[in-house]
């Protein structure tokens, strides 16, 4: 049976105090006329009406399924058939607060029974039915009645079954509507009475667990905060009494519970305090599983410090490494603490002739090598492209500092398999100490600096930061801004050097010469500057492209202009390793054979030994497609560095010039001598024709005149001069 809470929270629901039931008394037209004579018709009942409950289960016995069902209502003591006082206050049309309350309770008691409203239209037609025959004296009106209550009760009932389908149809719905909801959410819902400590579980929330009902225990808060991470517990229980003392609206928290398996997920536990119609305080809500979205905040938070390449820390952790090392270094008794920036030397060619994934293979390598030199406690972190730093705490000394630079350069020194290929790596260290209350830049800036240092004194080494270094620094800074405009300044100029044929009974004159080689000369503040002074400040900005162009153009107007005078001269331009890398190469180079009239055939392009890489698919397409054009193309400083005996074949190759190193052999050198003869023997047995580089004195001209070499350049046939000295030269007599 319904309680006196409930029947009092249906009361307070209903709102029927005095005022709406007297509305709806108007609404059926009770007067106080109708009083009076139920009043005055009570004293006229018949027995079967005074004793209408046992009429009434005696009506009901003729149904078999109704009578069963009865049985178990009486057998459970809940009150369905109208008492003789409740038959007395009907006829008295007393409708106080008593009555109003026992008329609900009727009510309550059906749907307590799981009765439909069927059964009360039943025992109330059957009520009516009894009250007619007891108050009409003619038979025929009563029966007349008897069939109008009958027939207007029927009609009641499948009013009651439209609208009470309709209601149903509704709350199943809902109901439909809120699990479908459910099951979008994935949320589990959860629900504690806090007055009982009783916790009602949904499937879903159990199912986040993988636990049963059973599994989880005693439906208490004990056995549900047990499960709370240890780590999150203070912070759950915390937010609970927060919201429960109303100092916050809703119950929001983030925590990790332990499923069945013993691991933990992380859940957003959401919830609302409220009190029940019954005065209990519940707290209500629901559980959702974030444990994907918490793994990609840590992923995020991860990558937010760490290079995604290497996994080392990145700049803003090096950043925060470097802050809290130079705190530890004002506290007393802090010993010394050291910066390492490590630069390896030239990757950018490893990129460019292998391809990126190989130099990212090498990259993630590298990381690896430098970090098993490290020390516990030292940290490392990829600056970006092929910089590194280190950061050394607690040194005894700084030469703690030179010992692990060293360790990074024996480690770097071993050759590296990547992707096939056997690549040597070594790399440049600039080593600073973390001074009191230097910013965290400056730090950089001088391992930088100290690391240039390395680089210039010939890389694969390490160099210490000193105070002249910054001078230094901003002395170059001043160089490469003034290299980088020269062009618009007009500082540039271009010297020819005489390539001359050697033909049997060979004379050095203008006849002899077959091509001019073009070199650029910087002039700058009264200084006139050779390529190696300068080229690599060229070549570390894009100008080396303006700066090739103009090279190019130039030369081609000048040389077309010179065959004028020596109509079979050719024309000998250097590329640089950008101009070689660039996809617009051969539109230049048609520009400028355009634009001067010379003939494709009468221009040699050369390229340097080590800019020829087989893995350069730009480069090879340039030289092709130049080579279609009949253009020439030279390798330069052959036997200079490491280029393999198969580019000889896969590129298309003109011409070989022997590196001078071969040439300025002394008398008894044997071994370069062979090496420089088999070179000229494999350039003609390749068709390729042959320039010996570097001729300064007449033995070595004599020697690459045995060994049948065609052509021969260098400062014992002439030194570098100018364009007008060269003017003179060509027009000497014949």
């Amino acid at each position: 049976m319904f309680s006196e809470e409930k029947l009092n929270a249906l009361l307070s629901t209903l709102s029927l105090n005095d005022q709406a039931l007297s509305a709806r008394e108007a609404l059926f037209d009770w007067q106080t006329t109708d009083q009076q004579r139920l009043t005055e018709s009570s004293k006229n009942l018949s027995p079967n009406l005074l004793n209408f409950s046992e009429h009434a289960e005696q009506y009901f016995a003729q149904f078999p399924d109704i009578a069963a069902q009865l049985s178990r209502i009486n057998n459970a003591k809940i009150q369905l058939v109208s008492t003789p006082d409740q038959a007395t206050k009907l006829w008295q049309g007393l409708h106080d607060s008593d009555y109003v309350r026992d008329r609900l309770q009727t009510g309550l008691n059906y749907h307590d029974a799981d009765l439909t409203p069927h059964w009360y239209l039943a025992e109330q037609r059957l009520y009516l039915d009894t009250a007619v025959k007891s108050l009409c004296s003619d038979t025929t009106q009563a029966e007349q009645l008897s069939s109008l209550i009958k027939a207007t009760f029927l009609d009641m009932s499948l009013a009651l079954d439209g609208y009470c389908w309709a209601q149903n149809q509704q709350l199943k719905d809902n109901q439909a509507r809120f699990e479908r909801t459910l099951r979008g959410a994935n949320d589990g819902l959860w629900e504690w009475d806090i007055e009982q400590d009783i916790l009602h579980l949904s499937e879903r929330w159990l199912a986040m667990l993988d636990l049963s009902a059973a599994e989880f225990g005693a439906h208490t808060s004990s056995s549900w905060l047990n499960r709370v991470h240890p780590e999150d517990l203070h912070g759950v229980r915390k937010a609970i009494a927060k919201h429960l003392s109303g100092k916050t609206k809703f119950l929001d928290c983030e925590h990790r519970i332990r499923s069945k398996d013993g691991s933990y997920i992380w859940v957003l536990l959401r919830g609302f305090a409220n009190t029940t119609a019954q005065g209990k305080q519940v707290l209500s809500g629901s559980q959702a599983d974030i444990s994907e979205r918490k793994d990609y905040e840590q992923q995020m938070a991860y990558a937010a410090f760490h290079d995604p390449l290497t996994g080392l820390a990145n700049r803003r952790q090096l950043d925060r490494l470097l802050q809290d090392s130079m705190q530890r270094t004002q506290q007393a008794g802090t010993r010394e603490t050291a910066l390492l920036f490590i630069d390896l030397d030239n990757f950018k060619h490893v990129n460019d002739n292998y391809g990126h994934k190989s130099g990212d293979f090498l990259l993630i390598e590298i990381a690896k090598r430098l970090q098993q030199c490290l020390r516990p406690g030292d940290h490392i972190a990829r600056f970006g492209g092929d910089e590194f730093v280190v950061l050394l705490d607690d040194l005894a000394c700084l030469d703690d500092a030179q010992r692990v630079a060293q360790r990074m350069l024996d480690s770097l020194s071993a050759a590296l398999r990547i992707n096939g290929h056997l690549l040597s790596v070594s790399a440049s260290i600039g080593i600073t100490v973390l001074p009191h209350g230097t910013p965290a830049s400056e730090l950089l800036q001088a391992a930088d600096l100290a690391l240039y240092q390395a680089k210039m004194a010939g890389k694969a080494q390490f160099a210490h930061y000193t105070e002249d270094m910054q001078a230094a620094a901003q002395a170059l800074r001043t160089r490469q801004a003034a290299i980088i405009s020269g062009l618009a300044n007009q500082e540039f100029e271009l010297l020819y050097q005489p390539i001359y044929a050697l033909k049997d009974n060979f004379k050095q004159d203008a006849n002899s010469i077959f091509a001019v080689e073009a070199l650029l000369r910087w002039y700058h503040e009264g200084q006139r500057y050779t390529p190696q002074s300068f080229l690599d400040l060229l070549e570390d900005s894009d100008e080396i492209l303006a700066v090739g162009a103009w090279v190019l153009n130039s030369a081609c107007t000048q040389v077309r202009a010179w065959q004028r005078t020596a109509p079979h001269l050719h024309c000998s331009v250097n590329l640089s390793y950008k101009q070689l890398r660039n996809a617009q190469l051969v539109a230049l180079v048609k520009n400028a054979l355009h634009a001067s009239g010379l003939s494709a055939h009468a221009l040699i392009i050369e390229i340097a030994e080590q800019n020829l890489k087989p893995d350069c698919s730009q480069s090879l397409a340039n030289l092709r497609e130049l080579s279609q054009m009949g253009v020439q193309i030279a390798l330069d400083n052959f036997g200079m560095d490491h280029a393999s005996l198969g580019y000889l074949k896969r590129f298309p190759l003109d011409i070989i010039k022997i590196d001078k190193s071969l040439i300025n052999h002394s008398p008894n050198d044997t071994l370069s001598k062979d090496i420089g003869h088999a070179i000229i023997s494999l350039g003609h047995s390749l068709n390729l024709k042959v320039i010996a580089e570097g001729v300064e004195l007449d033995s070595q001209l004599a020697f690459v005149q045995d060994k049948r070499c065609e052509f021969a350049q260098g400062y014992l046939l002439s030194k570098p001069i100018s364009a007008e000295h060269m003017t003179t030269l060509l027009n000497s007599p014949r």
